[in-house]
């Protein structure tokens, strides 16, 4: 099962995918992320997310010994955009749990909270569009 998203204008993967390892950019203090201007952003070599996907997999775990024990579940998210002020383009597989998935989840919805009420309501409004089979899914009802 997979799930694309493209924002507008944004390609899926063209030419010009450069390694992961080159990407960059970093939250530093002296706050923390609860903080009204807290933090510095460095967006030297940061990712604009332009395009997201992700998938349900299978993954082997193996037990002490190296045998292969039985298929767990897990997901698969791709983040990809262009590098902040090249024209280069990245895109990083990420694998995690539902653990991982609820985290990240969970943080971007505090943070909407946090932007104030216009803010989330446009959020939480927005997520209903795409969950319900928004104009942004490619496919039926979408850009391809």
């Amino acid at each position: 099962m997979s799930n694309r998203r493209r924002a507008s204008g944004g390609e899926a993967f063209g030419s010009g995918v450069t390694d992961p390892r080159r990407v960059g950019g970093n939250i530093a203090g002296p706050g923390g992320p609860h903080d009204n201007h807290g933090v510095v952003l460095d967006v030297t070599r940061a990712v604009l997310l332009d395009y997201t996907e992700v998938a349900l997999v299978e993954v082997a775990a193996r037990d002490d010994d190296g045998a292969m024990g039985p298929m767990d579940r897990a997901l698969a998210v791709m983040l990809a955009g262009r590098i902040n002020r090249t024209d280069e383009r990245a895109r990083v597989l990420f694998i995690t749990n539902g653990d991982g998935a609820a985290g990240i989840v969970t943080e971007l919805l505090a943070l909407a909270g946090r932007l104030g009420p216009e803010f989330e309501e446009a959020f939480m409004a927005r997520i209903s569009e795409l969950a319900d089979g928004g104009n942004d899914r490619p496919g039926p009802g979408g850009p391809a």
